[in-house]
């Protein structure tokens, strides 16, 4: 029976809380053990083949593409004699010497904040080795793992590392020690306890907090360019991913508190101010486009007016694309052709606007048609037949969109010839559709059959 304790026992079934807590007997199997065994040893061949009998040649094959795909994703292991030599050029990231870094390429940004989302890729590899034991190629499909720092859910070492660098597109390696790491007695039998090197490519950083620092923080600190440039740069990439999931009114607030840091900023030269006023100029943009997904075309309006105390809005395609976006949604088609007649004209090859004007062309036309036949039956007047306005199919018209945007981008005096025999509800269309373009005409020559029409590109 001693022999028995001299080794773990093994429960053959669960236990509950209530089990434990209730008077009850547990027995002891004293021979499971020996069972145990004879059922391996004796049981059906089959289904316990020789070890001997499988082909390696799956997990060597494994094994290359790890290394392979290491070496093209950049995270192979440098080469070197020993952690030793690796370490003495590299700096300490704590005064113990636990954790030693050697950034391969400096990142873009500020230094990765204490409490933010990475996206990572690392190999994590053993002295001398060159496949790694740990690595997110292995996870995730592939893909690069986020990271939340702050959490306590990754390595000390790693963390540490992470929040030293300048990001996102960095490059580093790592040298932890196993103090840093999994401890002094690693993880067996998979983590030794021994010294790991971390090869890390940084893609991305996410500043979750970076308007409650920046609240935090004194009016002198807030009034920085540097600080108000992260901040804004953090709010901005947040306000994307909202975007992107439709959530329109979250996104709407960041630009908002934005606008907010940006007014405190004071800059010190005049890149600096150029750049403040660059960054409210896209905050104002991007507010008026979520007002438009939101529908709050009012809302719209006083963006595209704050531009314009910013900018020569004239100038500025999008700028006057959204204000005949929202003079559209208020029912005022004339104020919505003005601008987006505008915006083609500064953008002449934007189809998107184009096609917008030839819409709105074709509703004004046969509203007026429609408005003229309800007055004339109103006073019990005879409507005339008239044919229907633009009486040809959506691809004619389109083709002539396209040609007139082609010959619109056009520097130079340009003349195209339109096929002979055209009808009247055709030649009607393409007059419509050249007059939103101020640098084009239309000649027409000719009677019946004979009748020519060319479109002509004036030089302005």
């Amino acid at each position: 029976m001693e022999q028995v304790f001299q080794e773990p026992v093994q429960l053959s079934k669960g236990i509950n809380l209530r089990e434990l807590t209730s008077e009850m007997e547990f027995q002891i199997d004293v021979d499971f053990q020996n069972r145990k065994t004879e059922m391996f040893i004796n049981g059906d061949d089959d289904l316990f083949p020789e070890m001997g009998d499988e082909d390696d040649s799956d997990g060597e094959d494994t094994l290359r593409n790890i290394e392979e795909t290491t070496k093209k994703m950049m995270l192979a292991s440098p080469d070197y004699l020993s952690f030793e030599e690796l370490g003495a050029n590299m700096i300490d990231c704590m005064s113990t010497g636990d954790v030693k870094m050697l950034i391969i390429e400096e990142g873009k940004g500020p230094l990765v904040p204490v409490d933010s989302e990475v996206t990572i890729h690392y190999a994590a590899y053993w002295e001398k080795a060159v496949i790694p034991f740990d690595s997110t190629l292995t996870m995730n499909m592939g893909a690069p793992k986020r990271l939340r720092l702050g959490t306590g859910k990754i390595i000390p070492g790693l963390e540490i590392g992470l929040t030293m660098v300048k990001g996102p597109q960095a490059r580093l390696n790592l040298l932890v020690q196993p103090a840093a790491a999994w401890g002094p007695r690693g993880v067996p039998p998979r983590i030794r306890p021994e010294p790991a090197l971390f090869v890390i490519v940084l893609y991305d950083v996410k500043d979750n907090y970076a308007a409650t620092r920046f609240n935090d923080l004194p009016m002198a600190e807030q009034t920085k360019y540097e600080v108000t440039l992260r901040t804004v740069n953090a709010l901005r990439a947040d306000a994307k991913e909202l975007y992107k999931k439709k959530k329109y009114v979250k996104a709407i607030k960041n630009y908002q508190q934005a606008i907010s840091v940006l007014r405190l900023s004071r800059p010190g030269t005049a890149d600096e101010e150029l750049d403040i006023k660059n960054n409210k100029v896209n905050a104002y943009l991007n507010l008026a486009v979520c007002y438009y997904k939101t529908n709050k075309p009012k809302h719209v309006l006083n963006m595209c007016e704050c531009l314009d105390r910013l900018i020569d809005t004239e100038k500025h395609c999008k700028a006057l694309y959204y204000y005949g976006k929202a003079h559209e949604m208020l029912g005022k088609t004339e104020m919505a052709i003005k601008y987006y007649k505008k915006a083609l004209k500064l953008e002449p090859k934007n189809k998107e606007i184009g096609k917008i004007l030839a819409d709105l062309d074709t509703k004004t036309k046969d509203f007026a048609v429609n408005e003229k036949a309800m007055w004339l039956k109103a006073f019990n007047v005879e409507v005339p037949a008239t044919n229907a306005v633009y009486d040809v199919d959506a691809t004619f018209q389109s083709d002539v969109l396209d040609m007139c945007q082609s010959l619109a981008g056009r520097s130079e005096f340009a003349k195209f010839d339109l096929p002979v025999g055209l009808t009247k509800n055709e030649v009607d269309c393409i007059k419509g559709i050249v007059s939103d373009f101020g640098c084009l005409s239309v000649d027409v020559s000719g009677e019946g059959r004979n009748k020519k029409v060319c479109i002509v590109k004036k030089i302005v």
